[in-house]
């Protein structure tokens, strides 16, 4: 773009010209967002910047009346707000890494504390089995072909001559009685009630 071109679009865009705006976008989009996408290397990031830019110049069109070299300008600000972006992604990593370090440690934690004695999963199969008990036979039925059985939803209700949605009831309303029942051992349930 030669000075006089530069010039005019100066002029016209600080007077509010949505034309020369947009002379100005398409001139100037794609070299903007390649410089962007080098210094951030996300291209989500990148097309970001390039609309705050672009936001930015027309917010402040009145403004452009103080600007000597267009280019110089439109880069600086592309740089800023690469610096701005990068900043805020940094922070946003270290959170993110942080939380993955709370969560690594709270299990770390969690583990230490289980009890994996055997006197523990005793305990367990004793209220496992008061619990199958007190389950109505065919709740009780369909629970055991589930798990211990491995057996599909489907191969059961076929087997007790019962509908899918009849077998799916009892597995959720068994499973809330267990998950109930094993409260205290939730990561044993969680592992025992698969």
């Amino acid at each position: 773009m030669n000075n006089l071109n530069e010039k005019e679009i100066i002029k016209k865009l600080s007077e509010g010209d949505k034309v020369s705006f947009g002379l100005l976008f398409n001139l100037y989009y794609k070299r903007l967002s390649s410089f962007a996408f080098y210094y951030l290397n996300d291209e989500e990031s990148a097309k970001d910047v390039i609309q705050d830019i672009f936001a930015i110049v027309w917010d402040r069109h009145e403004e452009l009346k103080e600007v000597h070299n267009l280019s110089s300008w439109l880069f600086s600000m592309t740089k800023n707000q690469c610096l701005k972006k990068n900043a805020h992604l940094k922070v946003r990593q270290k959170h993110a890494d942080y939380l993955k370090y709370r969560e690594l440690e709270i299990t770390q934690s969690a583990l230490s504390d289980l009890d994996t004695s055997p006197l523990t999963f005793d305990e367990i199969n004793g209220i496992i089995e008061k619990t199958l008990k007190s389950l109505s036979p065919q709740a009780r039925r369909i629970f055991e072909m589930s798990r211990f059985k491995q057996k599909k939803n489907r191969e059961i209700a076929e087997e007790l001559g019962i509908s899918i949605k009849t077998v799916e009831a009892n597995m959720s309303k068994s499973l809330k009685v267990f998950k109930s029942s094993l409260r205290h051992y939730l990561p044993f349930v969680i592992y025992l009630l698969q």
